[in-house]
């Protein structure tokens, strides 16, 4: 079976599980999930009433959210015949929504500004003004980047500007997005060391002084159970969450692409398997389907998904038609 599959298989995993949980306080979680069962609480998202069906409607329980959708519309646009550009990713990413609303009857819960799109609201270009210059830029490019680390090295860094700046062209949001293709690249075809995931990643991708300081800072942490709330303030910014960070008031990663790819790493760092990042992505609260995604495609792709339970194996939504799903060989070109 081609690599990829898996890593997707499993990458949906992550993202479906972390979504019934995600925007949960880091407290709340660590005593109410166990990992045993599927935990839906997104009615207990701590928002505004007439906001709330952003978060439930069309939602159910085992769905994976747009992180998994857009994935792999990435891969699909690395299998088009035709050069990766901006263009060519928005119309793959939009025939992925357009394609979950005729199998599921309405477009996939968790889109954040592309909904603007998808809707009518807002073109593309008005969504990526938005999203330019930005004190919190989110953090779709960095959940989406990892097929991106299984490409020829000279290419990753080009194409993960490209996949940022198609919706997020914000500095931190290509950064972000080199760092997880280049940790993906670091894990699955490198065999690196995860202690050396840090530093693989500060010596890849050109990174401006705060996002560095940043990484450098994440990388001095402890072990994952020796965090004290001060290590927390360091890996997931100030505790807890304040505006304009989402979602503000709880504990946990908010939905920001520099503090999404600095746990990504942590986490990457500190797991030894897929499960153990699934448990280690989610008890860091808040945006945690976005880092659980991303950590568990990355470990099942290096380990197997041998110790995810089975009832994650057969429970999450299926990706459609996921074996017809393979990288190009870039060797050829």
């Amino acid at each position: 079976m081609n690599r990829i599959t898996g890593i997707l298989h499993a990458l949906s995993i992550g993202d479906a599980f972390g979504a019934g949980v995600e925007f949960q306080d880091r407290d709340w979680i660590r005593v109410n999930v166990d990992f045993t069962h599927f935990v839906n609480a997104r009615h207990r998202i701590q928002i505004e009433e007439e906001r709330r069906a952003i978060f439930t409607e069309n939602y159910c329980a085992w769905d994976y959210t747009d992180d998994t959708e857009m994935t792999v519309g990435l891969v699909k646009a690395l299998m088009a015949e035709e050069p990766f550009t901006e263009e060519l990713l928005i119309r793959k990413w939009q025939d992925e929504y357009k394609d979950g609303i005729r199998r599921k009857g309405h477009g996939r819960n968790g889109h954040g500004s592309m909904r603007w799109y998808y809707d009518g609201e807002k073109t593309i270009e008005e969504i990526r003004d938005f999203q330019r210059n930005r004190p919190n830029p989110g953090n779709a490019p960095a959940m989406r980047a990892v097929p991106l680390g299984l490409l020829p090295g000279n290419l990753i860094n080009e194409y993960a500007a490209v996949n940022a700046r198609a919706t997020h062209p914000h500095p931190h949001a290509v950064m972000s997005s080199q760092i997880v293709a280049r940790a993906a690249h670091h894990f699955l075809l490198i065999d690196g060391a995860a202690t050396d995931a840090f530093g693989y990643c500060l010596r890849s991708v050109e990174l401006d002084q705060e996002f560095q300081d940043y990484l450098l800072a994440v990388n001095g942490l402890p072990r994952y159970d020796q965090l004290t709330k001060a290590d927390f303030a360091v890996l997931c910014g100030p505790q807890p969450i304040s505006a304009p960070y989402f979602l503000p008031g709880i504990r946990g990663v908010p939905s920001d692409s520099k503090y999404t790819a600095g746990c990504i790493l942590y986490v990457l760092r500190e797991s030894e398997s897929a499960f153990d990042a699934l448990q280690k992505s989610v008890k860091l609260g808040g945006d945690v389907d976005s880092v659980a995604a991303v950590t568990v495609g990355i470990l099942a792709g290096k380990h197997g998904l041998h110790d995810l339970p089975g009832f994650l194996l057969s429970a999450t939504e299926a990706i459609p038609n996921l074996m017809d799903l393979r990288m190009p060989d870039y060797r050829k070109s």
